[in-house]
């Protein structure tokens, strides 16, 4: 996928959805899967990328994927934007973290019609084990949160769990939909503060902390400005420093 129009389209998807907030995770799937059914192929493609944080395995959602794979997936003439869409779909089954799904993107990575498609799904393959994993960890996290959104609800809990990738998914979460709620940028600064003078920090952990200078600095509240000055001072790892910089402008 084309890194300048993955940009755009977070972007164009920051503008469109981050207003919206929905009280439960049926609310959620409920719209997924309108979008899924009424929306232009742009839209559907910034929704499906955003399954990759959303902690979401429902199969109510996941099958209706699913089926429009399958449904497509041996066609050898769909046009690159209709190709596009499928990518993104057969990536979808892979952020569920649900082992149902493994038969269908094992069936695509050997079989499709398009090596495209074949190439993503086995990315798919190699997501749903991680995922299986990632979103279990979400599921089990202790933290109680109370009249919250449902996705604000989970990106609390993503940043809950002591993994560097899952920690990342809900700051990129935080950045790219512009979350201002203070309780979730709070818990963000928190775990940067974990993070920012730590001994040998691991080049994962400090992409991670990169990833949360972003999310608290686009929101541009002083309190997470001035804590991304002193971090920037602070910090003695160049990537870390580099985006609190950035950030704390």
């Amino acid at each position: 996928m084309n890194k300048l129009k993955l940009m755009t389209m977070l972007v164009a998807f920051t503008v469109n959805t981050s207003a919206m907030a929905f009280a439960t995770n049926d609310d959620r799937i409920d719209d997924y899967l309108n979008t899924l059914t009424t929306a232009s192929i742009d839209d559907k493609e910034e929704m499906l990328n955003r399954l990759q944080w959303s902690g979401l395995t429902d199969a109510r959602l996941y099958d209706d994927i699913e089926n429009r794979v399958k449904s497509q997936y041996l066609e050898r003439n769909l046009d690159k934007k209709q190709l596009n869409l499928v990518s993104y779909q057969v990536r979808a089954l892979g952020y569920s973290g649900n082992e149902k799904y493994r038969a269908t993107i094992t069936l695509v990575s050997n079989s499709a019609a398009s090596s495209k498609l074949k190439r993503h799904a086995k990315k798919a393959k190699a997501d749903l084990n991680n995922f299986i994993a990632w979103n279990k960890l979400v599921a089990d996290s202790t933290l109680e949160v109370e009249g919250k959104s449902a996705e604000v609800t989970t990106y609390m809990k993503m940043l809950n769990v002591n993994d560097f990738f899952v920690q990342r998914l809900a700051a990129r979460a935080i950045y790219h939909e512009n979350k201002t709620d203070t309780d979730l940028l709070d818990l963000a600064a928190e775990k940067l503060k974990i993070l920012y003078l730590k001994a040998e920090l691991s080049g994962e952990w400090q992409d991670t902390a990169a990833w949360l200078c972003k999310a608290i600095g686009q929101s541009g509240e002083q309190k997470y400005i001035k804590f991304l000055v002193e971090v920037n001072d602070k910090t003695p790892y160049n990537k870390i420093r580099k985006y609190a910089k950035k950030y704390m402008r």
